[in-house]
């Protein structure tokens, strides 16, 4: 079990995080290209100008351009677990009250 070759190979594994970087980078883009391609397709498809879809859309664009901001917050006040938790909360508050908004706005028309 104690092989010295299977450190090393361990070592020249660990030693190279350049080589997954790039794809937690990709990894990370993914949600913002959903996000603001679809809402783009979802508005223009309620009839929506493109005046409001450009002010929807900046809002939705707010989380990305907060985030250097609010990491070192994140980081200095409690556990990693418990904003996860709240923010999950959050989403899903925020979520609902888009579906519900949606639906009166379907609804009415």
């Amino acid at each position: 079990m104690n092989n010295p070759e299977m450190k090393q190979d361990q070592g020249k594994k660990a030693s190279r995080p350049w080589l997954w970087v790039p794809s937690l980078y990709f990894a990370e883009g993914i949600p913002y290209v959903l996000v603001m391609t679809l809402s783009v397709i979802f508005y223009k498809r309620m009839g929506i100008s493109n005046a409001q879809i450009a002010l929807y859309t900046s809002w939705l664009y707010l989380p990305w351009v907060i985030k250097p901001l609010w990491g070192p917050v994140v980081d200095m006040l409690r556990t990693k677990r418990l904003w996860i938790l709240v923010m999950q909360l959050c989403i899903g508050v925020g979520l609902a009250g888009v579906a519900f908004t949606i639906y009166d706005e379907l609804g009415s028309g």
